[in-house]
């Protein structure tokens, strides 16, 4: 199971990418209704795991989450990789077929919507007063639209599920503006390459100790 796409596309919800959000950013509003009832209405952002093959959009607004990871199916062509990444021309080769077609995204569980493309995964979380509420799409879907220069739109219905326990949610939104910027290298969940061990007199150029003198 992919670390972005799973626990970790809630756990993504809980930081930004560091970039100024009003130099890219769309907007997205969703309701929810069901064991807990409430709303979002805030600015959102989509990027592009090329090593997952996947767009992300999230939207966070003080403690409360929402995400939708977006699987594409055929990829019969790469990103124009003789664009700059994240410019208008580059957001444009996303989102009008070379990777996300415009279209109906079924939404599965995290864990078979790799495996079920074209598809859709979709968490939402906020802080209680206790505890962290945590929900994962399980049926619905999202249309996804590509409007002109680059931007996308799109609505949703869906129901979720808690991650931790029973209970449900429907849930519908929309999102529109979208510029698709490219996600950040450990999009895929790689750990981090280990620091080098500087040799010292105590340790050989391995950065293990020297074997002893018998």
């Amino acid at each position: 199971m992919k670390p972005l796409v799973a626990a970790g596309l809630i756990a993504s919800l809980a930081c930004s990418s560091g970039e100024p959000a009003e130099s890219r950013a769309g907007s997205l509003e969703v309701n929810w209704t069901g064991s807990d009832s409430g709303t979002l209405s805030a600015p959102a952002v989509a990027e592009w795991c090329d090593s997952l093959k996947l767009l992300e959009l999230k939207a966070i607004k003080g403690d409360t989450g929402f995400a939708i990871a977006f699987y594409p199916s055929g990829l019969r062509a790469r990103v124009d990789s003789t664009v700059r990444p994240g410019s208008a021309a580059w957001s444009d080769s996303v989102t009008r077929g070379d990777s996300v077609m415009p279209g109906t995204y079924p939404v599965f569980a995290p864990d078979r919507a790799d495996s079920s493309r074209p598809s859709s995964a979709m968490a939402l979380r906020w802080f209680a007063e206790t505890s962290i509420r945590g929900f994962r799409g399980d049926s619905g879907a999202v249309v996804l639209e590509a409007t002109r220069q680059g931007a996308s739109a799109g609505r949703f219905s869906a129901h979720l599920r808690s991650t931790t326990e029973g209970s449900k949610l429907a849930i519908t939104g929309s999102f529109k503006g979208l510029s698709v910027t490219p996600a950040p290298a450990d999009c895929a969940g790689r750990p981090p390459e280990p620091d080098p061990v500087e040799p010292t007199e105590e340790t050989d150029e391995a950065g293990l100790p020297p074997e002893s003198a018998d």
